[in-house]
């Protein structure tokens, strides 16, 4: 029966499959955490830069307001060499610092505390128009402002805030000159609301203390503060572009699913359904499957098809062998039961040679039977399936030849020359082919091996096989000698060998005696 052959074309591995979903499965929640860790960082960091600009920008209108109103200040912190060398260059950025990952949260910006003293000049002259400059600002950049004076009195700012925030740590430091950044937490946390804008949703808040500086003196500073954006708000602000991610998701896991469905639970459901058609014999052989998806698939249903093949093959030998072991033994035992019925009738009457004659006869097909059923059994230990393995040819052939003493074995070959038969499987195909070339009355057999051809000969100067037998030859139970005993199972036995590996026997004309070549092929090998 022909092999099916399946087009070989490249496949994923089940496993590459397997770990490429599972990679999925595992980055899809990782990169959302992490998109929303980064994302609400770059919130705060977009809030603080905001801040930061702002902050330089309301401090130079600060310094403007109070130099109009006194020239050369006496008050207020001096600042250092380094701070005015760094303040002197031409550029002297403050960059955003914050970080959610490992910054620090501050618990809540204290109260002013109320100081009931009055500001003093110039502070009085400048803070209406300062806090006129502040509540404007305010209604566009929704951040808070607050204009301190150099010992962190208020001044002005966008709201009605009064009293002293002098001893707040950012302050502090914006009041020696430097420029603080920090992250509070918001104080209305136990009285939020469930129905809260969205946009206040945030927990903490952004706060920026900037110095104002004046001929290198801090004469105040200013402190703005802003919830940066929420993640949700920002969600609800980008839902239209949300949505088309949301839609390519969906269909990029309707593809993951069609894939995984495609690629290996349909092949595995066709799979299942051969099997099913082999064990109830609708389909002996089944067709391939037209898509296996996956290479791992690919080679389980390319055994499923060989393993039917096989067993259907072997399902026909048995029926076969059957059929002939029938027929075969039918005249044996039909000779031995007629003897038996001819002894019977005949009681003491019978001669002495005809008695003879009748038990020679009973005797001799018993052996016969004996004989068929001992190669039966050898035929069938020949067709198990054996693992690959070698014989040295020079050695096998020495060890067969020994059972042989009345014939002369040559071998022509290298000594090294190996077959892929092992060494039991090389003895039972010698035996057989020198066996039945004594029983052809050979007395002389050359064996060569043709490395060209990776091919083994066995030639002998026996009887001969006609023409007409030389397709017929290597049949199980076909025999010449039919009438001397012989069975037909001798060159079948070989054949049935061979096969395991690959290799096959075939008997070629000659003017005088057998000639039979063995082609391993591929499968044989030699040094």
């Amino acid at each position: 029966m022909p092999v099916l052959k399946v087009t070989q074309k490249w496949r994923p591995s089940l496993a590459l499959v397997i770990s490429l979903v599972c990679c999925a499965l595992v980055a899809l929640p990782v990169l959302g955490v992490l998109g929303a860790r980064l994302s609400s960082n770059q919130f705060v960091r977009e809030t603080e830069r905001s801040l930061l600009a702002q902050a330089a920008i309301f401090a130079e209108l600060y310094a403007a307001a109070f130099a109009q109103q006194q020239s050369s200040p006496e008050i207020g912190y001096q600042l250092t060499p380094d701070q005015i060398e760094r303040l002197a260059q031409d550029f002297h950025p403050v960059p955003p610092s914050l970080d959610l990952f490992r910054g620090w949260v501050a618990p809540p910006r204290p109260d002013p505390v109320e100081t009931g003293s009055d500001l003093g000049l110039p502070y009085d002259a400048i803070a209406g128009d300062l806090s006129r400059l502040a509540a404007s600002a305010r209604k566009t950049t929704l951040s808070g402002y607050l204009f301190l004076d150099h010992s962190g009195q208020i001044v002005a700012s966008s709201g009605e805030v009064t009293g002293s925030l002098g001893d707040v740590p950012e302050v502090t430091k914006a009041l020696q000159g430097e420029t603080v950044t920090l992250l509070r937490y918001r104080d209305d946390q136990t009285n939020r609301h469930l129905l809260n804008s969205i946009s206040r949703d945030t927990s903490y808040r952004v706060f920026v203390a900037h110095p104002v500086i004046v001929d290198d003196r801090v004469i105040g500073a200013v402190y703005l503060s802003r919830t940066p954006m929420d993640l949700r708000k920002f969600l609800f602000q980008e839902r239209y572009t949300l949505g088309l991610v949301a839609a390519f998701m969906a269909l990029s896991a309707a593809l993951v699913g069609y894939l995984m469905w495609r690629l290996i639970s349909k092949p595995i459901r066709d799979l299942s359904a051969q099997s099913r058609d082999v064990a109830t014999g609708l389909k002996p052989v089944p067709d391939p499957v037209r898509h296996y998806g996956v290479r791992e698939l690919a080679d389980l249903g390319n055994n499923v098809v060989s393993m039917a093949s096989t067993l259907s093959d072997r399902s026909a030998a048995i029926e076969t062998y059957t059929n002939h072991v029938t027929h075969e033994l039918k005249s044996p035992v039909t000779a031995i039961l007629g003897a038996a019925e001819l002894l019977a009738d005949a009681g003491g009457d019978t001669s002495g040679d005809r008695h003879k004659k009748l038990v020679s006869n009973i005797q001799e097909e018993s052996l016969r039977m004996n004989a068929l059923l001992e190669r039966l059994r050898e035929l069938a230990r020949a067709s198990a399936q054996t693992g690959p393995a070698q014989s040295t040819l020079a050695d096998s052939v020495t060890v067969a030849a020994g059972a042989f003493s009345d014939l002369t074995v040559n071998l022509h070959s290298a000594a090294q020359v190996t077959m892929p038969l092992s060494p039991d499987q090389s003895q039972i195909v010698l035996h057989h082919l020198l066996q039945n070339a004594q029983q052809h009355s050979a007395t002389q057999i050359d064996i060569s091996y043709d490395p060209a051809s990776d091919s083994l000969t066995v030639q002998d100067n026996g009887t001969g096989i006609s023409a007409r037998n030389h397709d017929r030859i290597i049949q199980p139970f076909f025999t010449t000698r039919r009438d001397a005993g012989g069975t037909g199972m001798g060159l079948a036995i070989v054949a049935a060998v061979l096969d395991q590996v690959g290799a096959t026997i075939r008997a070629e004309p000659v003017e005088s005696g057998a000639f039979f070549r063995l082609s391993f092929g591929s499968s044989g090998s030699s040094s």
